[in-house]
């Protein structure tokens, strides 16, 4: 587990156990199985690290620094060591592309043929952005869970836009997975015509599903070209267009029922009556009783309608 703040095996193992056994000697550590030639040079490896000390007297005998203090500083380090690390790949980055002044046709665009490798490709686009990621969010899918990479990001200030399509938010789950991200940042909207998958970061890289809308074990990825920049384009013209989607009513949020709340979003998504119940887990019925009572509170002769005056009153 500290392996990832640089403490090898035995140091690990030592510094633990000294967590757990104040004032042990290097003989008190012999149960653990290594020998003492290793248990003292662990010590003092230890000890230069700053995670353990000498205490006086004899025999000698060791204590722990306090694991919050003094791990908190190799934490520290190695967010530091990491950090000089993408400054040192942003600039390699510009000398890459500074070497490579021409683009031929044939570097605009890679083609990936495997499940693995998409997925692999849309973890490091979402890594690579600085600014933001645009997305298009339609069947079929890979898997579906939670986007931690996502999370992450959306903490560190990057901008996830997100367009979904009606039909992805039908299935079961998904509604209430896309309104967590948008709890956890994530600006999204809705639309019923969502016309291909597709991931964008910034302007300088896109993946777009190769097979439309029957398999998304292959892609197409998309470098900074007139090719990418049409995708942003479409994407910014279909954004305009849409809906949007929120986890919580901007305007009299504790005049408002979750049910109603969860309701007006599916409404605005274009939900059916018999995909919003599965949603909120009650019978057609109740849905449309609902829904009557939204149009005629919001004065909206169609469903649509009710959508669209939930917005402009800031219920959505």
């Amino acid at each position: 587990m500290l392996e990832s703040v640089g403490l090898t095996p035995d140091e690990e193992l030592i510094y633990t156990t000294l967590v757990d056994r104040p004032r042990a000697s290097a003989d008190d550590l012999l149960d653990l199985g290594l020998p003492r030639a290793r248990v003292r040079k662990t010590l003092a490896t230890l000890e230069s690290k700053g995670l353990v000390s000498l205490l006086p007297g004899l025999p000698r005998r060791y204590a722990a620094a306090a694991p919050d203090v003094a791990l908190e500083v190799l934490i520290r380090s190695r967010e530091e060591e990491l950090q000089r690390a993408r400054v040192t790949a942003g600039h390699l980055g510009e000398r890459h592309r500074g070497a490579r002044p021409a683009t031929g046709p044939e570097e605009v665009v890679e083609i990936v043929t495997t499940a693995d490798a998409t997925s692999q490709r849309w973890l490091e686009l979402q890594r690579s952005a600085r600014r933001q990621v645009r997305a298009f969010d339609r069947p079929p899918y890979l898997g579906y869970g939670p986007n931690n990479v996502e999370r992450e990001l959306l903490a560190q200030g990057i901008e996830y836009r997100v367009i979904y399509d009606r039909v992805g938010l039908e299935l079961p789950g998904h509604l209430d997975a896309a309104l967590e991200m948008v709890e956890a940042g994530e600006q999204a909207r809705v639309t019923t015509d969502v016309p291909v998958k597709m991931f964008v970061a910034d302007e300088h890289v896109g993946l777009i599903s190769l097979q439309g809308s029957e398999r998304a074990d292959s892609a197409i990825v998309v470098h900074a070209s007139s090719v990418l920049d049409t995708m942003v384009a479409l994407f910014e013209e279909v954004w305009r267009r849409s809906l949007p989607l929120r986890a919580e009513p901007s305007a009299d949020p504790h005049q408002r029922g979750q049910v109603q709340v969860k309701l007006l979003a599916l409404l605005a998504a274009g939900l059916t009556d018999e995909a919003i119940g599965r949603q909120l887990g009650v019978h057609t019925r109740t849905v449309r009783r609902h829904v009557r009572q939204l149009m005629d509170e919001l004065d909206a002769g169609t469903r649509f309608q009710a959508g669209m005056q939930a917005v402009r009153r800031g219920m959505l």
